[in-house]
């Protein structure tokens, strides 16, 4: 497989996985499990991402970045609306701040130092969720979908990393990727997740495929799966 193809299976995964999440919490009206902390810190993360694509000319970087901020504004003001967001005005501040700061670094220093920066920030952004997940409060606000695409997206990005020789967006994607997995191991249980799906979740054919394993791996069956 092509450098140009991981990189573009990257980008589309990361980004439509924020889509259902955005969705999620337009239609339910409720940010429940959702950090504000890590949102605003992700604002920041893809806004300084964004200058490093452009400073090394990296286009698929580039692209992916712009409307995974995009995407990540969308998802911002639903919060705030549902009056789970403490402040517009941090959102705001978070994006202008960090596009100042990441220029600025780039012109006194070079694109590599803000790689650096980016990839300590990316890790931080991740902190406070991962902390909610392992505290075991409730995340029926966080999307199953957006949960599992957002980790295979940053399993995509490590692959085009390590193929581009990008060490800072490698060691970005494995720290990220780490967080991710304890959040998606709280999320969606293993046991609980396999006994939803045998029990019909996604399909009778689904089903089917995964009734032996689940009978391997017995759940109690007064669990609760949020939609």
């Amino acid at each position: 497989m092509s450098v140009v193809a991981v990189g573009i299976a990257a980008s589309f995964v990361s980004l439509y996985a924020t889509v259902p999440q955005v969705l999620r919490a337009a239609r339910t009206r409720s940010a429940d499990g959702i950090s504000w902390t890590s949102l605003v810190l992700s604002l920041a993360t893809f806004t300084l991402w964004c200058v490093y694509a452009f400073a090394v000319a990296d286009h698929i970087q580039l692209i992916n970045n712009t409307i995974a901020l995009l995407l990540l504004v969308a998802l911002a003001v639903v919060v705030l609306r549902t009056g789970e967001g403490r402040s517009y005005w941090t959102a705001v501040l978070a994006v202008t701040g960090t596009a100042a700061a990441s220029l600025w670094l780039v012109d006194v220093s070079n694109s590599f130092t803000l790689a650096m920066v980016g990839t300590t920030i990316s890790s931080l952004r991740m902190v406070p969720q991962t902390r909610l997940a392992l505290s075991r409060a409730p995340l029926w606000g966080l999307c199953p979908w957006s949960t599992v695409l957002v980790w295979l997206g940053m399993a995509l990005w490590l692959a085009y990393a390590v193929m581009v020789g990008d060490v800072a967006v490698a060691l970005c994607s494995v720290i990220g990727l780490v967080m991710q997995s304890a959040i998606l191991a709280f999320r969606l249980p293993p046991r609980r997740t396999l006994a939803s799906l045998a029990a019909g979740r996604l399909g009778t054919p689904v089903a089917r495929v995964v009734r032996p394993v689940s009978a391997r791996f017995p759940h109690q069956r007064n669990y609760q799966l949020a939609a």
